[in-house]
């Protein structure tokens, strides 16, 4: 796609084509609070638009952010949107966009990239490798394991959300975790929630918001949905797991994603047993699990440089393929990751260009080496079901000193 066609998006000249394809798609209503929360999201970060006859037809969003690894933070780029009218499908504006995005977060120092996917299979082909399956649980709060005495919390409202954003920010964190930069992120998801419900407790530094739930409502008895919350350590959490108990007299079932953690069925007194008698009814008690994010690496030498693996390391040769590469080509300055490297992994990592004499060698997709590097799943593992292929000497010496927690974001966008 011609240069011509791809712009940087602007406020006055697009945004009524913008909102339109998001109406199109059926990602908001034709009504005052949803254009007035995406005129809100169109501010965030950076946006691009592909053109037909001059007007926006395609849209990619991304913002800056923090990801953690291990005890490191990197620097992130989280692919708020994309979003393509019905004229302009079948035409590669989608990933022409996505992958320019993805050259413009490498050239402000982002180490990664994240998304949420639609589906798994498009944003492969932009190098980005599937994440850990998360686990979306509905409870009744009545059959919560929780022994703690309630507090009565602080109702929340959408002007709170500088609040929330630092609630979150400042969060207890482990591997994977992340934080986007905006608070204006945490404005619109409050904009967007229907019937919407906020509760928490000002015990930070100075009388700020510590932790909280925020969601939204259906009906007298629910279920109820939590879409965000945020807590540093395990007083705060049961704490909040306390409120909800306290909701258990009204509201029949919670909806919301498991802290990544904990295993929740440690917290619910006969799990199976209330899944068996609500099934079939609108309180059915229980847990799906679905991969729903994917991460690609941008950087590959600032991100071996940041991981950190106790042992007897392992050193190789990765010959990487990344797919942007053709997509890119004569686009822009960066045009992925493609080549060979000599890459060690032990106490001190790091990730070099060439090769050298002697060593095992590797060949991976930047999706599957992502993928391994970030501890989705073992080498072995990613051997059978991506594209990575090694000697098994290499593929076993490399589970053994890359021994990662699962990664959980900890934050949906």
């Amino acid at each position: 796609m011609s240069n011509q066609f791809c712009r940087p998006y602007d406020h006055e000249r697009d945004v009524n084509a913008v909102i339109r394809i998001w109406q199109e798609v059926g990602w908001i209503k034709d009504d005052e609070r949803d254009i007035a929360a995406l005129i809100d999201v169109l501010q965030i970060g950076n946006t691009d638009v592909a053109t037909i006859k001059d007007t926006a037809e395609c849209a990619a969003q991304w913002t800056s952010g923090t990801l953690r690894y291990q005890d490191e933070t990197l620097a992130l780029g989280a692919v708020l949107a994309v979003t393509t009218s019905h004229i302009a499908r079948r035409l590669g504006f989608a990933r022409q966009l996505t992958a320019r995005s993805l050259a413009h977060q490498y050239a402000q120092g982002m180490e990664v990239s994240a998304l949420g996917m639609f589906d798994q299979g498009f944003y492969d082909k932009l190098g980005y490798g599937t994440g850990t399956s998360e686990n979306r649980i509905q409870f009744d709060p009545a059959t919560l394991i929780v022994d703690r005495p309630f507090r009565s919390p602080t109702r929340l409202r959408l002007d709170h959300y500088h609040d929330l954003h630092q609630a979150l920010s400042q969060r207890q964190m482990f591997h994977g975790s992340i934080v986007l930069e905006p608070a204006a992120v945490i404005q619109s998801v409050m904009r967007w929630t229907e019937k919407p419900f906020g509760l928490g407790y000002f015990d930070g530094p100075g009388q700020t918001l510590s932790h909280f739930i925020w969601g939204s409502t259906e009906g007298e008895h629910g279920p109820y949905e939590i879409y965000s919350y945020a807590y540093d350590g395990k007083d705060q959490l049961m704490e909040l797991l306390a409120l909800l108990k306290s909701l258990a007299d009204q509201v029949s079932s919670f909806k919301m994603r498991e802290p990544g953690e904990i295993q929740f069925q440690d917290l619910l007194r006969q799990p199976f047993r209330t899944g068996r008698q609500s099934r079939g009814g609108s309180h059915e008690q229980g847990f799906r699990a679905a991969a729903y994010w994917q991460l690609r690496i941008l950087n590959l030498e600032a991100c071996l440089a940041k991981t950190h693996c106790p042992g007897p390391g392992v050193k190789f040769n990765l010959t990487l393929t990344d797919p942007v590469a053709e997509i890119l080509e004569g686009d822009t300055s960066w045009t992925g990751l493609a080549g060979d490297w000599c890459i060690t992994i032990g106490e001190e990592s790091s990730a070099r260009v060439g090769t050298e004499a002697g060593l095992p060698g590797m060949k991976a997709s930047i999706n599957a080496f992502s993928r391994m590097w970030f501890g989705v799943r073992p080498a072995s593992s990613l051997a059978v079901t991506d594209d990575l292929v090694a000697e098994p000497e290499l593929l076993q010496a490399i589970d053994r000193v890359l021994r990662l927690p699962r990664p959980h974001f900890g934050w949906d966008f």
